[in-house]
């Protein structure tokens, strides 16, 4: 965070002067932001679409792959079988694929079509969530424009308004003097863009899904493996699509982020949908009201405590995501984290990782109390 001393007028001119100015164009970038998306999906639906074109000539090449894999296999098994010695020791190796025929398999069905597609389509993906990229520049620019004592007042009051618990607030405030007594105001700043440019994606997806799959049991089974898989892999492994796509560069790092937290939010949607009793919704049903009118009336203000108990661990997801989404050029505290590892220095791989963790301690104990609070109001008689 740059340093600003108010020694004259004229800096505290300047300052308010030029504070609209950058906030406008934050909310300008934001605007670009949706747009940029709007064109990102469009250039999806356009590859997807020849996709579709293309079909009859994909599915010949996939069948006479897949015919010519599994005439490989099973000569490869008759090989084995009529060829092999057979005794004790050879039960040892369970009969394994031929390595000519996992060698294919690898190259030909995963990695070229990877490659072709990424080839076609990955200059247009770049271009699509260019605004991103913009929009986090723009909030860092705004945070770091800001003099310490208006961007501490700022979070303080925040988290005040969040949690109403002056106990968290003082938690705050340290995590703030540790933050800025070691320097680490600047790498802040590009975390907390990433941060909230990452979990206001992942809303903005993320809730609609989970809406989606609260009114159709058919839309829930088909994305409950997609979620499962997205939850249990390995976290390290999203970051290779990310790069064959989009390249080392903060967006590619917050695309990882999005990608491995935006599942909790999805997940706790849904739940909090499903648990709304089935009474109240048979009263809105009595009272004529439409779908719309229900979920935004009745389902969505009674499922709020598990949407933001969904949003918090989707934080703290994100937060976890940070140091590992550095390793493709994602900004901010998370590289420091990586410097300090890759040179086996603890002091200096530890003091940004102590603010990572206060930042998420902080966040997870103000929305914990927000949404005991929003639980309080559905009790009988508040």
């Amino acid at each position: 965070m740059n340093e600003m001393t108010f020694k004259t007028f004229g800096d505290v001119g300047v300052f308010f002067l030029t504070l609209p100015g950058l906030i406008l164009n934050f909310l300008k970038s934001l605007a670009m932001t949706g747009w940029g998306l709007l064109q990102a999906i469009y250039g999806l639906a356009l590859a997807l679409l020849q996709l579709v074109l293309e079909l009859p000539v994909v599915c010949y090449k996939f069948s006479h792959l897949v015919v010519t894999k599994i005439w490989s296999l099973l000569v490869g098994v008759w090989h084995y079988v009529t060829l092999s010695d057979w005794n004790w020791n050879s039960l040892n190796n369970f009969p394994a694929l031929p390595g000519k025929l996992r060698t294919e398999f690898i190259a030909g069905g995963i990695n070229q079509p990877t490659d072709n597609f990424a080839s076609g389509y990955s200059t247009v993906m770049r271009e699509g969530v260019q605004p991103l990229r913009e929009a986090m520049n723009q909030l860092r620019d705004v945070i770091d424009f800001l003099p310490w004592p208006v961007f501490f007042l700022i979070i303080l009051l925040g988290v005040w308004f969040i949690s109403r618990k002056l106990w968290v607030v003082v938690l705050g405030a340290v995590a703030l003097c540790y933050i800025g007594m070691f320097s680490l105001m600047a790498l802040a700043s590009q975390t907390i863009s990433l941060m909230v440019i990452s979990i206001f994606i992942c809303c903005a997806a993320g809730i609609p899904i989970g809406i989606a799959m609260s009114r159709s049991d058919a839309v829930e089974a088909s994305l409950k493996p997609v979620l499962d898989i997205m939850q249990t892999m390995p976290s390290f492994v999203y970051l290779i699509p990310v790069l064959i796509f989009f390249g080392v560069s903060p967006v590619a790092g917050l695309i990882a982020v999005c990608i491995y937290a935006i599942v909790p939010v999805i997940r706790l949607t849904n739940l909090g949908i499903r648990l709304v009793p089935f009474d109240v919704i048979e009263a809105s049903h009595a009272f004529g009201s439409t779908y719309l009118q229900r979920l935004f009336g009745v389902l969505l203000p009674l499922a709020l405590p598990n949407v933001f108990a969904g949003i918090n661990q989707t934080i703290m997801m994100a937060l976890a995501m940070v140091v590992i989404a550095a390793l493709v050029g994602a900004p901010g505290l998370g590289q420091e984290v990586l410097s300090g590892t890759n040179n086996a220095n603890l002091a200096r791989g530890l003091l940004p990782g102590m603010a990572i963790a206060l930042i998420a301690i902080v966040i997870d104990r103000s929305l914990h109390f927000y949404g005991e609070r929003l639980q309080e109001h559905r009790k009988v008689g508040h």
